[in-house]
């Protein structure tokens, strides 16, 4: 989720991004479920491209008032236990001093989202679960754990082999386990399949970080 392109809601365009969140109400009864997971997207789309502490902050309530207004429709949908997670990762990143705990309940949502539709969002609940494990501070500071992020990376991987993302996940979970060789192999191969994609600022951004991640592998030898 970097860039607004792509996001369900057809009326978010670029501009829209750059532009403060307004103080919402929660979600009339007639928001559906798919319509209050691409809500969450949106928010996380604009998350990654705002600078400003205090509108983060604010994406970050306007996504969970969602994920829980989704949850409350229809709490064992893969979609909102999904976003329920995607939700608490931002609300990790805009309050530091609750990351922990936000992580912990991040990783659990996106367990059951992994249990109910492995698939979703092109094997989704693997792939974030595995960046959270790799990424997060281990204990006590933290939930990380490389070796759980890794099996999760293995999971996602396996389910959607030819997503990009996957196997960008995959190799990052490698080289954070040490395995430098497989971390290489798999960054070739998320290149490959990145650069067989149409343009697109996805496609941009996985080849910029395929490419980074590949120079800094070989770099040393």
């Amino acid at each position: 989720m970097k860039r607004c392109g792509g996001v369900a809601l057809a009326a978010l365009t670029l501009a829209a991004c750059k532009t403060p969140p307004l103080p919402q109400a929660a979600p009339p009864s007639s928001v559906t479920v798919e319509q209050l997971a691409a809500a969450v997207a949106a928010d996380a789309r604009r998350s990654d491209l705002e600078t400003d502490s205090k509108i983060r902050d604010q994406l970050a309530g306007d996504a969970l008032q969602n994920a829980q207004a989704c949850l409350e429709r229809a709490p064992q949908a893969a979609a909102c236990l999904y976003y329920d997670g995607i939700a608490l990762g931002l609300k990790a990143r805009a309050h530091p001093l609750q990351a922990n705990e936000a992580l912990k309940s991040m990783l659990d949502a996106l367990g059951g989202a992994e249990a109910a539709e492995p698939a979703y969002d092109q094997a989704g609940p693997a792939r974030v679960k595995a960046l959270v494990l790799i990424k997060a501070p281990a204990w006590p500071l933290g939930p990380g754990d490389a070796e759980a992020g890794l099996a999760a990376a293995r999971r996602a991987a396996a389910l959607r082999p030819d997503y990009p993302p996957n196997v960008l996940a995959l190799a990052e979970a490698l080289a954070k386990t040490g395995d430098a060789h497989g971390a290489q192999e798999s960054y070739r191969r998320a290149r490959d399949l990145i650069l067989a994609l149409p343009a697109s600022h996805d496609r941009d951004d996985w080849l910029h970080e395929a490419d980074q991640a590949l120079s800094k592998i070989s770099g040393p030898h």
